[in-house]
């Protein structure tokens, strides 16, 4: 497990799913996170972008569930070390930043959808006021609500800016942001950039040298055709040299097919 930032203080394993806590120096184990559901986001993890002249990377997501659908957001860790939450909620997305020292935020019984607020001065509309809960998690967290345990969000729009209160903590979190469009945040590492860097790409067989060639996203072992060896690909193409099984351990497995590559690909579906 590594931490990115400083301020994350949970983390979801990539291989087993287990999630982990930070106290100080100590880790601690508070069990397995659901499996995540496919949104077909565009969205991967360690993609990086820039917003309002600064950089950053994701490095974790919450998926959540309402009555009315699903909705995402990934933590964002700027080059500086604050983060930032990009909210993906199908296709629109809000990057929103949080606010160190709100004012006094009023209930949530006092937000209805439709209805005009002045905050802080500035006229809002109450675009959503749902009861949430979390299904499942991935990466490094500052947060991380208790799974499956409902909790009141509130979104207001302004003119231009998005207030978000989540209800979920005491006092309740305030984050500021904007409606943003993905060309605008000159994001790099989509799941489409990676399909097109793999697909098609050859390389050579790192025991007997023959060309290898991959074609589909997904692959995450192939067999080369001239040697017969497996050759584990579940790091990416690019890492395929640390890893081959050799013919005769791909023989000794029963059964037929072939056998799950050793190593981190073994954990993966």
């Amino acid at each position: 497990m590594e931490f990115r930032a400083a301020q994350s203080t949970h983390a979801v394993c990539a291989y087993c799913h287990s999630t982990v806590v930070r106290t100080g120096e100590v880790l601690s184990r508070l069990g397995k996170m659901a499996e995540l559901f496919d949104d077909h986001s565009p969205l991967q993890l360690f993609a990086t972008g820039r917003y309002q002249q600064r950089s950053f990377t994701l490095i974790g997501r919450l998926q959540y569930k309402t009555d009315d659908g699903t909705w995402a957001e990934w933590n964002a860790l700027f080059d500086d070390g604050t983060s930032g939450w990009l909210a993906e909620d199908n296709g629109a997305y809000v990057f929103t930043l949080p606010v160190a020292q709100p004012s006094a935020v009023a209930p949530p019984g006092q937000f209805v959808v439709g209805a005009q607020v002045v905050v802080e001065g500035k006229t809002y509309g109450v675009a959503a006021h749902a009861r949430a809960m979390l299904v499942s998690a991935q990466g490094e967290l500052p947060k991380l609500p208790p799974l499956g345990q409902a909790f009141t969000v509130v979104e207001l729009r302004g003119e231009r800016d998005v207030l978000s209160y989540d209800y979920g903590t005491e006092p309740p979190t305030v984050s500021r942001g904007l409606a943003v469009e993905l060309e605008a945040l000159e994001l790099k590492g989509l799941k489409d950039e990676s399909v097109k860097n793999e697909a098609g790409r050859a390389f050579n067989c790192p025991q007997c040298g023959a060309p290898v060639t991959v074609t589909l996203e997904t692959t995450k072992s192939i067999t080369c055709g001239s040697c017969n060896c497996l050759i584990d690909l579940s790091a990416g193409v690019g890492a395929e040299l640390k890893s081959a099984i050799q013919p005769n351990a791909r023989r000794a497995v029963a059964g037929g097919g072939l056998p799950a590559p050793h190593g981190r690909g073994a954990w993966r579906r």
